[in-house]
């Protein structure tokens, strides 16, 4: 089952292919199509949005920082006393007892504690503008970058799009030539019989 299934596709690919190259592409679908799916401009206009969000003055250090920290601890214990030596009065008679053991059965314990710091530079010799600056200069330097990674693509597909337009032509040239060359032929034979 699984043999003739392979066998099928592997008949049919060719035809599938040769349909596929039956449709001509224009200009304007040429370039739209690779717009949308070539990955080098995909990761280019990916990487302007990252440096658009990180040139936003919320990343260069102007505004405080806050931190927080929480913890907790839980603890259970069993444990007994043992009080040798001592004595405590007994409530009825008044005479010396001495004091029984003393046993804790599920002692638990539970701590919390919680702690929140703000911080916040006052002067740091210009450095948070100048990284604002920086972050502002990286966003124009990758949008350049993709404008010459979407240049690039078009020129590429372009040359290819007219190498391509360029050998059908000479084809139908050749093709031509060829018709001329049997209309010769023929001409000359008929020439050649009389």
């Amino acid at each position: 089952m699984i043999k003739s299934k392979s066998i099928a596709i592997f008949l049919l690919m060719p035809f599938t292919v040769l349909m596929a190259q039956e449709k001509l592409l224009s200009k304007e679908e040429a370039v739209i199509k690779a717009l949308e799916n070539n990955f080098g401009i995909r990761v280019a206009k990916n990487q302007v949005e990252i440096a658009e969000n990180n040139s936003s003055l919320l990343n260069s250090g102007f505004l405080p920082t806050l931190t927080g920290n929480a913890g907790a601890n839980y603890q259970r214990d069993d444990s007994t006393f043992e009080f040798p030596g001592q004595f405590f009065p007994d409530p009825d008679t008044g005479e010396p007892v001495p004091r029984p053991d003393a046993s804790l059965y599920k002692a638990e314990a539970q701590r919390y504690n919680a702690g929140l710091t703000a911080n916040y530079t006052l002067f740091d010799g210009l450095g948070r503008f100048y990284t604002f600056k920086s972050l502002k200069e990286q966003y124009q330097l990758s949008s350049l970058q993709a404008r010459e990674t979407i240049e690039n693509t078009m020129i590429q597909l372009f040359s290819v799009y007219f190498e391509i337009a360029r050998l059908t032509e000479n084809k139908k040239v050749q093709q031509q030539a060829l018709e001329i060359s049997k209309q010769r032929i023929t001409r000359s034979e008929y020439c050649l019989l009389y």
